[in-house]
This record gives C-alpha cells, sequence and structure tokens, in this order.
C-alpha cells in the first residue's frame, strides 16, 4: 500500500459551500479523536503491508489542530519519511510554530486553501482568513524550508466577473506558488450555499464558467505553469504525485472518518460521524466502515472519467467501440496520439460532457 490518506475533520468555521464531513474543532472531539486515530492507524498497520509513497492529510482542516495536538499526532507516527508528504492548511491557521513543526516531522508538501484575495469574497465564502493573512501564511511556510507551495483558488463565485478572476490570478502567481488548484464552484448538497441558489439568491452561466476557465489555461501557461489535470497547474516537477496516482487509478487507504478506501477491487468509507468513529475504535480496535464492492464495469467507467482529466489521457482500447469517438476528434475536442486519447485545449473546457459520452 504506497498510497495513504488522512482525513482530520475539523475546522474553526463551517464554510457555507463544504459538502465534506466537517465540524467545529472543539477540545473535547479533537481530544476523542486524536487516541481513535492512533487505534486505526494500529489496526492499518496490521492488516495492509503499509510503505507509503504519498501521504496526504485533507479536510476539514488538519491544522485547525494545535501544536501540541500536532506533536502529539507526529510522536507516535511511523511513516515519516515519504516522497511526498502533503498537508492542507488554513491561513487563518497556519503560524511560524506549526510550520516549523510541520516541516520537522517530514511534511515537505503543503496545500493552502486561500480560494479568493478580495476581502469581500472571502467574506462570501464564510473564510475567516484575509488578504495579509495569506501573504503571513505563505512567507511562514518558506521561511520553515518548504519548497512546493499549492494554491487553492475558486471561481464562478457569485457576482464575480471575468476581470476579477483574472486579478486573482495574477496575484497568486505572483506569490510564486509552485502549484496551482482552480475549482469552479459547485452547488453540493446539504449546504447553505445550494439553498440560496434554489432561492434564486446566486445564479452561475455555463459560458461564464468556461471564459473564467480559459482564462486560467492562458494565464498560468504564460506563467510556467502545465495544466497536468482539468483543476490542477503545476510548475514542472511539482505535480501532486498522492492524487497524479489516485488518478490513474491505483489503490489507496483512507484513515479517519469519512475517508475512502479503494484496495483490490473493494471500496469502503469510513462511517462520517466523528464521535461514532471514536467510540468505535477505542472499544473494538476496528474503524466502522461501509463496503462498496467495485464491478469491472465500474472501475472502468470511473478510470475512464479520472484519467481523461489529465494530461495523459487514456488508452485507446478503454474507449474502443465508442461511437462517439471520431465526431470528437473532429470537433477538436479530442486527439489521438500513440496509442491513447487525450482532451485538447477546446476539450478540457466541456470535459464533463465528454466523458459523460466516453463513460
Amino acid at each position: 500500500m504506497r498510497h495513504l490518506y488522512v482525513h482530520v475533520p475539523f475546522c474553526t468555521h463551517i464554510c457555507p459551500y463544504c459538502a465534506f464531513h466537517k465540524e467545529r474543532n472543539l477540545t473535547p472531539a479533537m481530544n476523542a479523536f486524536l487516541p481513535a486515530f492512533q487505534r486505526e492507524v494500529a489496526w492499518a498497520t496490521a492488516h495492509f503491508a503499509l510503505h507509503p509513497e504519498t501521504i496526504f492529510f485533507g479536510g476539514g482542516t488538519p491544522t485547525a489542530l494545535s501544536v501540541s495536538q500536532l506533536e502529539s499526532l507526529f510522536s507516535a507516527w511511523p511513516f515519516p519519511h515519504p516522497r511526498e508528504f502533503t498537508f492542507e492548511a488554513n491561513p487563518l491557521t497556519l503560524s511560524p510554530r506549526k510550520a516549523a513543526v510541520l516541516r520537522a516531522a517530514g511534511v515537505n508538501r503543503i496545500s493552502l486553501g486561500v480560494q479568493a484575495f478580495d476581502d469581500e469574497s472571502l467574506r462570501l465564502l464564510g473564510r475567516t482568513h484575509r488578504r495579509e493573512g495569506i501573504h503571513a501564511s505563505l512567507r511562514a511556510l518558506r521561511a520553515a524550508g518548504f519548497a512546493n507551495i499549492n494554491i487553492d483558488l475558486m471561481f464562478s463565485l457569485p457576482g464575480q466577473t471575468p476581470a476579477a478572476w483574472e486579478a486573482t490570478l495574477r496575484e497568486a502567481i505572483a506569490l510564486q506558488p509552485d502549484h496551482i488548484s482552480t475549482y469552479n464552484l459547485t452547488y453540493e448538497e446539504d449546504t447553505e450555499f445550494l439553498q440560496r441558489f434554489q432561492r434564486g439568491e446566486f445564479h452561475q452561466e455555463e459560458s461564464a464558467n468556461r471564459r473564467m476557465a480559459e482564462a486560467a489555461m492562458t494565464l498560468l501557461e504564460d506563467a510556467g505553469f502545465l495544466q497536468y489535470e482539468i483543476s490542477n497547474f503545476a510548475r514542472p516537477g511539482f505535480e501532486c504525485l498522492h492524487n497524479a496516482a489516485i488518478w490513474q487509478g491505483a489503490d489507496y487507504l483512507g484513515l479517519g472518518p469519512s475517508a475512502c478506501s479503494t484496495v483490490d477491487g473493494i471500496r469502503w468509507k469510513n462511517l462520517p460521524h466523528t464521535s461514532a468513529y471514536a467510540d468505535a475504535l477505542m472499544n473494538t480496535g476496528t474503524p466502522p466502515r461501509e463496503l462498496e464492492p467495485l464491478t469491472p464495469a465500474q472501475r472502468r467507467q470511473e478510470s475512464i472519467l479520472l484519467g481523461l482529466r489529465t494530461s495523459q489521457g487514456i488508452p485507446a482500447a478503454w474507449a474502443a467501440g465508442t461511437p462517439s469517438i471520431r465526431d470528437l476528434i473532429e470537433e477538436g475536442l479530442l486527439e489521438s496520439s500513440a496509442g491513447r486519447y487525450r482532451l485538447t485545449r477546446a476539450g478540457r473546457l466541456v470535459a464533463d460532457s465528454i466523458t459523460e459520452l466516453l463513460a
């Protein structure tokens, strides 16, 4: 098992657009989580041959954990030297001391949840940091020795214009990160944003979405970033190894409440309930899981959906017999090269529609 994901479900504030499993970082819940998580690590090492090349701590907000809680977590952490060790972070919860603790523990990649730079957009998104906090966090990370930093950005925000999005991209480029992820805002189930969208308070135009996606391609590629996946741009050599492995169909193990795993054609998800997760592990030593066997057809469909989003594309054999292939090539949305199908620049702008046809 070479790829490990850890879900830390705590946040200082619940953002109104987020559908991931999370809860406010109340001290009792956080203190109960840590020993339960250590039990799950012990369970995982007993049941799998764990030799992680990539580790990814996501959430939630992993840096919502205090310095002492992080030190406690890492004191018993058995995998200190993977090739890539990513920690998601929020500018509000990332102090110079915390950055130093992460770096000393072997973390070598940070994904910073910036989302926007102007304070009005940050307030709309429910983010508690502000522009100066972003800059301060990046200074602290570089001072701590981090040489691989990603910035997460969101576009198609309510009221956002293409010009405002381009200004966001230019400010991000000026900060000289090594990787930039750009995500089109989606209105997810069980979120405040979806409710406001359904009430007509928010609107989204597909043509504006495409203009903003194209602006990201142009500005970031001109700045030296390579688009190696629909939403991800990296300077050469700074692609996210963990995500790339998952997109290519590698097995991975997920730890923490709501974390998913895929091993030998079996998928399971830990119970998305932090206290129930902790109780089960402390009482039985086993994480509470929901199993989901995957058929070969489901794995093939998922492989096409994920693979087409990457610059590598998919083997042509995966889409053999699909009648729409020739039409997509003639329309300039798909290209064939060295036995693989890849989306063209124009195809990346309508990737979801194309993957629906092929999968």
